[in-house]
């Protein structure tokens, strides 16, 4: 055999071997290209990182749909049931209640660790309540609410009734204008709730938080 022959032949397979395979009929068969990373189980890429951001202690939390997250922390009704009536709040280290009614939601305000026991531990320091005007959450540290207590006269989700919310003081008064039976003394902010007010709306459910 010719020695420059088959030195020729062993370098043209090695060219081939390096531009690809070769199949049964000696033709060159492309490599497949490098697959897609997988996404992780969460549907992301996993090259990419956790960008998910947690939600902003300043900002409110949508009302959550399960049963058990979305449960009222004082009656234990589904908070996202009653969109015209519901609050919520969250504390320092993150943890968020949710609520029915500003009813429930005062009940919890003056006395937190009845109901949520070491997990209301630390300082409340986001508060929102749905808006009697609006029907949109607002800030509840800045509003108003109205110490209402006919609790016949609106559609309340509990039967103790429930103190509408107000974005502005101007908002309150113009409710309470309304009524021979109230004043501008029956306004009142989240500073102000004390055991009366907490007791008004919740004896029964919020005397046995006290007591367990």
């Amino acid at each position: 055999m010719d020695r420059r022959w088959l030195l020729g032949t062993i370098g043209t397979g090695a060219t081939l071997a390096v531009a690809g395979c070769l199949d049964g009929n000696g033709e060159e068969v492309a490599e497949p290209d490098d697959p897609e990373p997988e996404p992780d189980d969460d549907g992301g890429d996993p090259e990419a990182g956790d960008d998910v951001e947690e939600l902003s202690l300043d900002e409110p939390a949508d009302f959550p749909t399960d049963d058990d997250e979305g449960e009222c922390a004082v009656c234990n009704m589904h908070s996202v049931d009653y969109p015209d009536w519901n609050a919520q709040v969250v504390h320092e280290d993150g943890h968020r209640e949710y609520f029915c009614s500003k009813g429930c939601l005062v009940a919890y305000y003056y006395a937190p660790t009845a109901f949520s026991g070491e997990d209301a531990d630390e300082e409340i320091v986001g508060v929102w309540a749905t808006s009697f005007e609006s029907g949109e959450l607002i800030d509840a540290t800045e509003g108003y609410f109205v110490y209402e207590q006919d609790r016949d006269r609106h559609d309340y989700p509990m039967p103790r009734g429930s103190p509408p919310a107000f974005e502005s003081r101007e908002e309150a008064i113009a409710y309470v204008e309304e009524y021979d039976e109230l004043s501008e003394d029956d306004l009142f902010t989240l500073e102000d709730v004390d055991e009366e007010i907490a007791m008004f709306y919740r004896e029964p459910v919020l005397e046995d938080a006290l007591e367990s």
